[in-house]
């Protein structure tokens, strides 16, 4: 039996019991099916499958799998985004007038976030967890969060998760007692304002490698969210990034996400760039000023790719242009030139970083 410290999550479809009571079986339950296969294809590492429990999917990460809370959040909305894609794909191409196919649009997800500490132990073939903190993510499923705040589709963080994930993004603070807890201090997220925000989207900032003046490759054996978190949390960039002194990030949104900006300060120059296109866990693009050139800057697309082996990592950037749309051939020059040495080691650097806590997870189990 080995103890962890870090979170607890359970997706929890809303409205379920109503929807199988009052919809044929026939259809309602590859309806449920489907809605539960697009929410389990969400959880990667480093959050870890627990079980299924009915209409809910359980899932746990440690501390060290999870180094930063806006990576966690954004688990949280992808989850969201997945069952709401699949919710609509399923109205928009079924003609069926049974109850279960009408009835759709009534389900809804519910996300359950504790941070606490649980005990992990081996069950014949299958690993489970217990303890007190995992009990009370679990009395947290039951609350009148939607009939207090009318917010029907949520994330409901405990405090505790709110401080693990340290993050400012807009919460409401809702308190409910609960027995042998007492009073518990929560905060509840609009999924649905997330959803909408996703379905409406920015434009679409994506530089392909063809369309670019250099790219860089690199495969790296570890899982996409854990690439995805070392490429932009600003306190792991400082930790990997060759001659880097410090790492800021302006977060106009209360967090990482287009219109925020990066400054790295660096031995060699300041660099300054702002996210341009934000799909997390899939790619980010910025725009890079020359730091030697006032008014010039370069497009940037980081992508990923998630393979059976780790993460396929894509960098490209683009020709250099100033506000009066002229390019710099001289900048795209220096800019490739600087990269080609720099990225390397920085990658292998990080490499480094992100093996050295693997293997502290993996001694952890052991």
């Amino acid at each position: 039996m080995t103890t962890h410290t870090g979170y607890l999550l359970i997706a929890d479809i809303s409205g379920y019991t109503q929807f199988l009571t009052t919809s044929e079986l026939e259809h309602a339950n590859p309806i449920l099916q489907s809605l539960l296969s697009a929410m389990v294809e969400q959880v990667g590492e480093p959050l870890q499958f627990w079980k299924m429990e009915g209409d809910a999917v359980l899932a746990y990460s440690t501390q060290q799998g999870f180094p930063t809370g806006e990576t966690f959040l954004a688990t949280c909305e992808n989850l969201y985004n997945a069952f709401a894609t699949r919710r609509q794909n399923i109205i928009a191409n079924t003609t069926c007038t049974c109850q279960a196919c009408a009835n759709v649009n009534g389900l809804d997800l519910k996300i359950i976030a504790h941070h606490g500490e649980f005990d992990e132990m081996q069950v014949g073939p299958m690993k489970d967890i217990s303890g007190a903190d995992v009990i009370l993510v679990h009395r947290m499923t039951k609350t009148e969060v939607s009939t207090v705040t009318g917010i029907r589709s949520y994330a409901l963080f405990s405090d505790a998760a709110v401080r693990a994930m340290d993050i400012k993004a807009a919460l409401v603070p809702y308190t409910q007692p609960f027995e042998h807890f007492g009073e518990v201090n929560m905060q509840v997220y609009d999924l649905a304002k997330a959803w909408e925000s996703f379905r409406a989207g920015c434009e679409h900032y994506f530089l392909e490698e063809k369309d670019g003046v250099w790219t860089y490759h690199r495969h790296f054996d570890l899982p996409i969210v854990t690439i995805w978190d070392a490429l932009t949390a600003p306190e792991l960039k400082q930790r990997w990034m060759d001659g880097m002194i410090s790492v800021t990030v302006d977060r106009p949104k209360g967090r990482i996400t287009a219109g925020s900006g990066y400054h790295c300060a660096h031995k060699a120059a300041d660099f300054r760039y702002w996210v341009t296109d934000w799909q997390p866990f899939e790619y980010f693009s910025t725009r890079i000023h020359d730091p030697g050139r006032e008014g010039i800057s370069m497009p940037e697309t980081y992508s990923l790719t998630s393979t059976e082996t780790g993460t396929d990592f894509r960098y490209t950037i683009g020709q250099a242009y100033d506000a009066d749309g002229n390019r710099s051939e001289v900048s795209e020059q220096e800019a490739v030139g600087f990269l080609s040495e720099f990225w390397p080691i920085c990658f292998d650097e990080m490499e480094i970083m992100l093996s050295d806590v693997k293997e502290m997870e993996e001694q952890e189990l052991t």
